[in-house]
């Protein structure tokens, strides 16, 4: 009976260690519930490009990552001029950046203030996005919903 028993303790105490060698020192630990959202604020225009331009690629990176159930890119002011393709000044960068953020399941979402104070089509968007009456009035719902802002 002391001979099974240790025969049996000796086994498993040898398979703890064989199993904690099988795994991976890089092996990431598995990814947390998707709860969090983001809003990515974008104000600046063309005035600073590198800044509108990572902005969308930010938003990707977020979106991307696997943690957030939600990512929204949120333009009012200045930055809204970077949906409107007849605006010959806004670099091919910055389009291909935002296309690359709505193909990647980022909701751009446009302030319909802006796009009136600008003489805008919201029809003519490129890419295509959501238009909301007042920018600030929705990042202030977003907020109350629990996304986390990041501003641009």
């Amino acid at each position: 009976m002391h001979r099974t028993l240790f025969t049996l303790l000796a086994a498993l105490l040898l398979a703890v260690p064989a199993a904690a060698l099988a795994a991976s020192p890089d092996a990431r630990p598995p990814r947390p519930a998707q709860k969090g959202k983001l809003v990515f604020v974008a104000t600046t225009g063309l005035e600073d490009v590198g800044t509108l331009t990572s902005s969308f690629r930010h938003a990707v990176a977020a979106k991307e990552s696997g943690y957030l159930s939600d990512v929204v890119w949120l333009s009012y002011g200045r930055s809204i001029v970077s949906l409107d393709p007849t605006v010959k000044a806004v670099p091919e960068s910055v389009r291909q950046a935002a296309e690359k953020a709505r193909a990647a399941g980022v909701r751009l979402v446009a302030c319909g203030s802006a796009l009136k104070k600008y003489d805008i089509d919201p029809k003519k968007l490129q890419p295509a996005a959501e238009v909301v009456p007042n920018g600030v009035a929705e990042l202030s719902r977003l907020v109350a919903e629990g996304y986390q802002v990041i501003r641009y």
